[in-house]
């Protein structure tokens, strides 16, 4: 018997929220003790409890976690990171923009998910009683400070001189 669709989905995600971790724990180390730092420390505290919703909610659904999905998620991750790392010795800047742009676009995937989950929430009664719309506009906050990070290392990757906001 195949899985239910929407617990592929949630596995999925929660892959993409291993990955991403990865990239932030990362990203967190390399600027540690910059305001940066603090902030990807912090994105990563608030999708680790991402992690746990999507996880109480395959609870729910008497779905089990696909351990293998997120390993090979993690896996892909590290070479990505390893990329970078190399990246990071020539170009410091531009792996820094790099990586912000793999964490918005991760942002953007979670973004969408909790929005799909709140639109068919009041649907699914293992569902309706779940904060859905609060992820979806904590998770559009999260996506603004990086994509204000983003933006800033490219201004410094790309030696722009027109200042923005920081």
């Amino acid at each position: 018997m195949s899985a239910e669709p929407i617990a592929v989905y949630l596995n999925d995600h929660l892959a993409g929220a291993a990955a991403g971790l990865s990239m932030m724990d990362d990203l967190a180390s390399r600027t540690k003790g910059t305001a940066l730092g603090a902030q990807l420390h912090a994105l990563a505290a608030e999708v680790r409890e991402d992690q746990q919703l999507l996880r109480d909610v395959l609870v729910r659904l008497a779905a089990s976690e696909r351990r293998a999905a997120q390993a090979a998620a993690w896996v892909t991750e590290k070479v990505s990171e390893g990329r970078l790392a190399l990246a990071a010795r020539s170009h410091p800047a531009l792996a820094l923009l790099e990586g912000l742009e793999s964490l918005a676009l991760g942002l953007q995937g979670k973004l969408a998910m909790f929005r799909v989950l709140a639109d068919i929430g009041p649907h699914d009664p293992r569902l309706a009683d779940l904060p859905f719309d609060a992820r979806a506009e904590r998770t559009a906050a999260q996506h603004a400070m990086i994509e204000t990070e983003r933006r800033a290392a490219a201004r410094e990757a790309f030696g722009a001189a027109v200042p923005g906001p920081r």
